[in-house]
């Protein structure tokens, strides 16, 4: 099973985070699908991310999370977000990290993403509506997209790490 205590110090764990962090980048700033009716996109950073905590455990979700998504806000328009992106997909990737990377319980990793996923949206409304003053029925209008964007990448991460689980063990943990 792969080792959900990761210690963060240990050179092949900071390339973890180093890899999975780059690909929550690309994942979130280059594949990306506009949504016309608020000038945002969906993007599918969120299976990086959950992928990452699902099978090395809270701290590496969390920090994939955080670094991944903030890189790719900073270099893009929507820098102002970047320090809400940090915080809110750091906790996002952590708390999935927490509730699904025990042990190979699909229930587990379901709940974990809905959790996680929930965090993002809630956090997302409330930094739109408090810190960028956007209207709350305008904020609404995103919230669907960030359902779907957590639901497609939890899809995506529950198929694969499956998949990837056997593999990872054989090759990092014999």
């Amino acid at each position: 099973m792969v080792n959900t205590l990761i210690k963060i110090k240990d050179p092949k764990n900071i390339g973890i985070v180093a890899v999975f962090s780059a690909l929550a980048f690309v994942a979130t700033r280059f594949i990306q699908i506009p949504i016309l009716q608020t000038g945002g996109y969906l993007n599918f950073g969120e299976a990086i991310i959950y992928i990452s905590a699902i099978l090395f455990g809270s701290t590496v979700g969390g920090l994939v999370g955080a670094i991944g998504p903030a890189l790719a806000d900073i270099t893009s328009p929507y820098a102002a977000f970047a320090p809400f992106t940090l915080i809110i997909k750091g906790i996002e990737g952590f708390i999935v990290g927490k509730i699904s990377s025990k042990d190979d319980n699909k229930l587990k990793r379901i709940l974990g993403v809905l959790t996680g996923g929930s965090i993002m949206v809630v956090g997302y409304y409330l930094v739109e509506i408090s810190i960028f003053l956007i209207p709350p029925a305008i904020a609404l209008v995103e919230v669907p997209f960030n359902i779907i964007q957590f639901i497609v990448g939890g899809i995506i991460a529950i198929i694969l790490t499956d998949r990837l689980k056997k593999s990872i063990d054989r090759i990092m943990y014999r």
